[in-house]
């Protein structure tokens, strides 16, 4: 009797464990930002860009969301007025998703080709007056963007070859001749009447 009760615990025990074990098995690996616990000197060095900015609009991929931001200081890197920031969608992958539109933003960020990444262990945050007074006392304060280069108009001759000034000038000339013998030709038919 011992012995069958003995066995039945064993079975039980493994049951629990088998199950415990399927269980964590089967539950999706939660990815953990790399850096949760920095502090903002250390997401200011490992920055590429550190900015505040406001929110213009927001584009959500299967994997990323995209902002548009307006940029108002830069403190490290060099940004235009404009400035596009990717961030993986899920939490779990240590995106910001949920930044809202019309926010300002306290942005640190590194370069990913043409444009900006950030995550949520990067310092990414609300612009406080507090958190930027602490970027400020490690970069000094921001400075306005670098407004777009201005474009430059080229001209094109229409034509292959340049027109000379004789060319340009012959269509009135020849207007000028056709006049001179018309008035020739009025006061010769004038003289001619009785």
């Amino acid at each position: 009797m011992l012995t069958l009760r003995l066995l039945a615990c064993a079975l039980v025990s493994a049951g629990a464990f088998a199950a415990t074990t399927t269980a964590t098995a089967a539950a999706p690996e939660r990815t953990a930002c790399e850096h949760p616990d920095a502090t903002v000197e250390q997401q200011t060095m490992r920055a590429d860009a550190v900015f505040t900015g406001t929110v213009a609009s927001r584009e959500q991929s299967r994997s990323k969301v995209t902002y548009a931001v307006d940029v108002d200081l830069v403190n490290k890197g060099d940004l235009g007025e404009e400035a596009t920031v990717v961030t993986p969608r899920q939490d779990r992958a240590c995106g910001l998703p949920d930044l809202q539109k019309g926010s300002e933003y306290l942005w640190f960020a590194t370069t990913d080709g043409d444009r900006l990444a950030t995550t949520a262990d990067s310092g990414t945050a609300p612009a406080t007056a507090s958190r930027v007074q602490q970027v400020e006392d490690l970069l000094g304060t921001g400075t306005s963007p670098t407004p777009p280069e201005p474009v430059e108009a080229t001209f094109t001759p229409v034509a292959g070859e340049r027109a000379s000034v004789t060319r340009l000038a012959a269509p009135g000339v020849a207007l000028v001749l056709v006049g001179l013998l018309g008035l020739v030709l009025v006061a010769a038919l004038g003289r001619r009447r009785p």
